[in-house]
């Protein structure tokens, strides 16, 4: 077979300059949209730089001193404060608890806020007052159930002992146990944030179209593979998004251990979280407070990397 050259014009030949002055010349014409875009969004950009990045910038930057008001230190000491956490046993339980008490509670979480949303999607009367009133623990204060949980649980006149010494005979006494002190903390912080849950959950379950389930029972399936096999995928998305955001906030809340046991019995249910209020607010030990923070940063990343991953790979397969 002859090879034909095709001629090529000349013309038509672009070297690197001119494509370059070709875009911008083809982009001056929009420079005032541009232009008119980063002022727009300038606010918020100087607003996030303002109240997010600096302060981060700046605790990563005392991480590394020694800054105590009390002790009037102000010193670069490296990554001193980082060894010292190492070495620290209460900061090293408060690290592990922190790990527990997040995981076990959003899981809990998660599976009690799906049994109510089920519960409060069937048909029964009175369902809308069970809807009502499911959001009342998640609207007291969090500092406030903690303070009224530890009365409630209280070995001496709390509600709950008294019931279970009149009907067994025992005397309960929970907070002298670590055990039974983490799974009080992480027992309550499920029942304040299950009922948050299950209204996100409700309004998914809502959403999935009624025509699938009366398929699936047309074809023999059972409730609890309609359960299987068509809720938990479909709400498999929402679930991993509720899941990180409150992996995410249970990192950075220290406000119901603080009410309920303020980290006892010695430093069983002690927080990071609550480490850090310790040591910048109560003692000013800025230094060692901003170390520990960079930690939990570090962790909130972590999580929300996973958890991001998951999602999209939940939308993807369904």
């Amino acid at each position: 077979m002859q090879k034909v050259d095709i001629p090529t014009h000349t013309g038509l030949k672009m070297n690197f300059f001119q494509a370059l002055a070709a875009r911008f010349a083809l982009s001056r014409s929009n420079r005032r949209k541009y232009l008119l875009f980063l002022l727009l969004i300038a606010p918020a950009f100087l607003f996030r730089i303002t109240t997010a990045a600096y302060p981060i910038f700046q605790t990563i930057v005392l991480s590394f001193t020694n800054l105590s008001v009390l002790q009037g230190t102000n010193e670069y000491v490296g990554v001193q404060n980082y060894v010292n956490m190492a070495s620290d046993y209460g900061i090293r339980g408060a690290l592990s608890f922190t790990i527990i008490f997040v995981v076990a509670s959003t899981a809990l979480e998660l599976i009690v806020g799906m049994l109510i949303a089920l519960l409060l999607n069937s048909n029964f009367r009175g369902r809308t007052f069970a809807r009502t009133i499911n959001l009342i623990p998640w609207a007291i204060p969090t500092i406030v159930a903690g303070y009224a949980f530890r009365w409630i649980l209280d070995d001496q006149f709390g509600l709950i002992p008294y019931w279970i010494h009149e009907i067994t005979g025992e005397r309960l006494v929970i907070f002298i146990s670590a055990f039974s002190a983490r799974l009080a903390v992480i027992l309550v912080q499920v029942w304040k944030a299950a009922p948050f849950m299950a209204i996100v959950f409700l309004a998914g379950l809502q959403g999935v179209p009624q025509e699938v389930y009366e398929a699936a029972r047309v074809d023999g399936a059972s409730g609890w593979q309609r359960f299987w096999q068509i809720t938990i995928p479909l709400m498999m998305p929402l679930t991993i998004t509720m899941g990180l955001f409150q992996l995410v906030w249970s990192l950075a809340s220290f406000d119901l251990v603080y009410g309920l046991t303020f980290g006892g019995p010695g430093v069983a249910t002690s927080v990071l979280a609550l480490q850090i209020f310790r040591e910048g607010i109560l003692f000013f030990k800025y230094g060692s407070a901003s170390a520990m923070s960079v930690v939990l940063l570090i962790f909130v990343a972590i999580f929300g990397l996973i958890a991001l991953g998951l999602h999209r790979k939940a939308d993807v397969s369904y």
